[in-house]
C-alpha cells in the first residue's frame, strides 16, 4: 500500500498526515458527502421540474365551473332548457372532448367545415362567440360538463316552506306592531 504525507500547515512539515492514496480522511469524506448531497438535490429538483413541466397541468371541475358561470351561462344551461345556445346537460357523452376542445376553444373553426355547427347556428340563429379561453380553461370546464349534473329546478324543493314562513313571520310582525306599537294621541280642541 502507498502512503502519502501530507502536511497540517505549511510553515508544519515534520508534522504529517499518513493516509493512504485511496484512502480519505474524514473531513474529505464529509466534504464529499455534502458536495454529493448538494449535487443529488439539484439532479433531483431539476428532474421534478422537467417532470412538472411536460406533465400537462390538472383539469379541474371547480375551476370549470367558476368558468362556466362566469362565461358560459348567459347562453348555456345544464340541464335547465335551451337559452340562447343549446342545453349542454350530456354534450360530453353526445360529443367527443377534441370537438368540443375546438369548438370552445375557437368556434370560428368549426364555421362551415362541421354539420353540428351549421346546424346549431342555423337552430339558434347566431354563432358561438369566441370567449378568448386558454386550453386550460377549456380543459376545466369540459371537465365540469363531465361531472356536472342537472342544474337546479327553477322552484326549488323548500321553495313553499320558505315562502310560508316568510308570510307567516310578517303577519306575525304586523300583528305585534299594531298591537303594541299604537300611540294614543290627544286631540286638542
Amino acid at each position: 500500500m502507498l502512503k502519502v504525507q501530507l502536511p497540517r500547515s505549511v510553515g508544519d512539515e515534520d508534522e504529517a498526515v499518513s493516509m493512504s492514496l485511496f484512502g480519505i480522511t474524514v473531513v474529505t469524506r464529509r466534504i464529499l458527502l455534502f458536495v454529493s448531497l448538494i449535487i443529488g438535490v439539484a439532479i433531483a429538483f431539476h428532474a421534478f421540474h422537467q417532470v412538472a413541466l411536460a406533465a400537462p397541468p390538472a383539469v379541474s371541475p371547480e375551476e370549470g365551473q367558476v368558468l362556466f358561470s362566469q362565461r358560459c351561462v348567459s347562453c348555456h344551461t345544464v340541464g335547465a332548457g335551451v337559452k340562447i345556445g343549446p342545453d349542454l346537460k350530456g354534450v360530453t357523452e353526445r360529443r367527443e372532448e377534441a370537438w368540443l376542445t375546438t369548438q370552445i376553444l375557437a368556434p370560428s373553426q368549426h364555421d362551415e367545415n362541421d354539420p353540428i355547427s351549421v346546424a346549431n347556428r342555423e337552430q339558434y340563429g347566431l354563432q358561438m362567440p369566441d370567449l378568448r379561453l386558454t386550453e386550460q380553461q377549456v380543459g376545466d370546464v369540459i371537465a365540469y360538463l363531465k361531472t356536472a349534473t342537472t342544474a337546479p329546478t327553477v322552484i326549488p324543493v323548500l321553495y313553499a316552506p320558505t315562502l310560508a314562513a316568510g308570510v307567516l313571520v310578517i303577519i306575525v310582525l304586523t300583528l305585534l306592531g299594531l298591537r303594541f306599537g299604537t300611540k294614543k294621541v290627544e286631540v286638542r280642541p
